[in-house]
């Protein structure tokens, strides 16, 4: 697990670095407070593969990850794979830019992108509310409670104040990803209960290993 762990750590900060670092090599006039990271990738912006690369090496190392920790409960993998599918595909598909003057667009991309963008914090929740009837602990099931909240509030204030929606999803995806990180390496999960037959076949071979040992 340990191995999994680092390609996390290495795809988060690769994150971080994307988020922050590459805006000073962007495009002129592009803002950190107003400006989000797709933007970022949109098409014909400088330096636009290293962010959609990260996006995509970021969902990978999800996968990995959680296939490793959760493997066993195939609703929440299930609907963290769909989380990572959708990610994956904002890094695929690419914004429009904002120059439609000296450059022609591939608006089916920047379709496309809008709606694995939309269906990616839909998958993001529903993973939330799934993960919540697996945790041991209250307190995690609060953490993930609070998440889901800020997945859902966050979006909202990027809408009613678009001046600073760079900041807002900037947090959001600090939160979310670093949040995700520490819930599949921290987090106690419930243990899954028998179907019937393996639950027979259990009391079963418990019975005949008890009459052995008398």
């Amino acid at each position: 697990m340990r191995l999994y762990a680092k390609i996390y750590v290495f795809a988060y900060v690769l994150l971080v670095v994307t988020m922050f670092v590459l805006p000073l090599f962007s495009f002129n006039g592009y803002s950190l407070t107003q400006n989000t990271i797709s933007e970022l990738g949109a098409q014909k912006v400088p330096g636009n593969w290293l962010a959609n690369t990260t996006i995509i090496v970021l969902s990978l190392a999800i996968v990995v990850l959680a296939t490793k920790q959760i493997v066993t409960y195939w609703k929440q993998l299930t609907a963290l794979y769909f989380f990572c599918t959708t990610l994956l595909f904002t890094g695929v598909y690419q914004l429009a830019g904002l120059d439609a003057h000296q450059h022609i667009f591939n608006y089916t991309s920047d379709a496309l992108h809008s709606l694995f963008s939309m269906l990616t914090g839909f998958a993001f929740g529903l993973f939330c509310i799934l993960l919540i009837f697996i945790l041991k602990k209250r307190k995690h099931q609060w953490q993930t409670f609070g998440v889901f909240c800020l997945a859902f509030i966050v979006p909202l204030l990027m809408w009613q104040y678009p001046e600073y929606r760079g900041i807002y999803e900037r947090i959001l995806f600090l939160v979310s990803f670093g949040w995700l990180f520490y819930a599949l390496t921290t987090y106690q999960f419930k243990n899954r209960k028998m179907s019937g037959s393996r639950t027979k076949h259990y009391n079963a071979l418990k019975k005949h290993l008890h009459t052995d040992e008398k």
